[in-house]
């Protein structure tokens, strides 16, 4: 079992990483971190915080969500901090970090803070990074309140100003990128940006909530850039991101997936995480995967299986689209916590079920 040596508080790494990133510039000009090469990053997928505190009788929220998160959540959270170690560089949450739905701004804002604070305290000042989803952005609060949080989070980890909920920063030799997919195809010239400002990377990891590569599990048009209208736009950051060979690190879908994808005279490698269980799951012991598959072959099969509607027809061209750039995928329903570990010699994902303080299964993904 790891145990969690990290006891240094987020003032004190703040003070060191700034004394010796000046030293470091003043003697090369050079804005880089000196992180070290080997790191880890505590990730989680889906959360949905919830509290019956921040509903109203018209707006009572999940009972389920409110009963997983006092009675299975804990357990999970604690699992993911008894595997952050001396090279946990931060931790990573995937969007979704509450399950929204509240009753005013007001109580929007005070959930966020509600999330965030238990994450806070969970990972003991390890800086926590949180991606946009769906379910945050509710009445309009998340940015307001995330982006000067995100800021603090991140002011230990770079010298680069936080202003968006889509935004860039660089740890040691990588490239991380947060994108907001609910910002839609104005995210595009952003990451383009990000990419042209850091051309001198070993591995860029892009976190954003939706999939890159499109959903066959579950309302396939609801993936980043999914949408018909913005198909041009799809196209180029499928590009950009093949180009740079990109570990892309989503949620979303509440699911277990694997994709490797070759195109666009690149690679695009996605995990799909979720740490979010079903109120009847049993997280206390650690349990293998549901496969749905493990092979491309079956890409969109489930199309199959609905009415042919015009707009099926339509998803399945848009999988023809995809079907022979994939090489490998794995799916499965599973729940859990996650460990990404990225050194010179690779990067891979460890899965963590349930509460489990062991990994269940390890993907490598370079």
């Amino acid at each position: 079992m790891k145990t969690n040596t990290f006891s240094v508080s987020r003032g004190v790494r703040a003070m060191l990483l700034l004394i010796t990133s000046s030293i470091l510039i003043a003697a090369t000009g050079c804005r880089t971190a000196t992180a070290p090469r080997d790191y880890s990053v505590a990730v989680l997928g889906d959360i949905h915080y919830d509290d019956a505190r921040f509903h109203t009788k018209e707006k009572p929220g999940s009972k389920d969500k409110q009963y997983v998160w006092k009675e299975k959540s804990p357990a999970i959270l604690a699992a993911s901090a008894a595997t952050v170690g001396p090279d946990t560089a931060f931790a990573l949450q995937l969007g979704d970090i509450i399950d929204g739905y509240a009753a005013s701004y007001t109580a929007h804002t005070q959930m966020l803070a509600a999330a965030t604070s238990i994450l806070e305290q969970t990972y003991h000042g390890l800086p926590v990074v949180v991606v946009c989803g769906n379910h945050d952005v509710g009445p309009m609060a998340f940015k307001s309140f995330m982006v000067p949080w995100q800021a603090t989070q991140l002011a230990s980890l770079t010298t680069n100003e936080v202003k968006s909920t889509t935004f860039g920063f660089r740890h040691g030799p990588d490239l991380w990128v947060v994108i907001d997919f609910t910002s839609g195809a104005g995210t595009v010239d952003t990451v383009a940006k990000i990419f042209a400002d850091n051309p001198d990377v070993r591995y860029t990891f892009v976190a954003v909530h939706g999939p890159v590569l499109p959903m066959d599990v579950w309302k396939l048009r609801w993936f980043y850039l999914g949408a018909e209208n913005v198909n041009d736009a799809r196209r180029k950051m499928r590009e950009m991101l093949a180009k740079r060979n990109a570990i892309v690190l989503t949620a979303h879908v509440h699911a277990l997936e694997y994709k490797d994808w070759y195109g666009d005279g690149g690679r695009i490698t996605e995990m799909v995480l979720n740490s979010v269980p079903p109120a009847s799951s049993d997280i206390s012991k650690p349990n293998m995967p549901e496969v749905i598959s493990e092979t491309p072959d079956d890409y969109g099969a489930w199309l199959k299986t609905l009415e042919k509607t015009d707009a099926n027809v339509r998803f399945d061209a848009l999988f023809d689209e995809y079907r022979p750039g994939l090489k490998a995928r794995y799916a499965a329903i599973a729940v859990g916590h996650h460990v990404l570990r990225a050194s010179d010699s690779g990067v891979v994902l460890e899965f963590y079920s349930g509460a489990a303080t062991e990994p269940t299964k390890t993907f490598k993904l370079r």
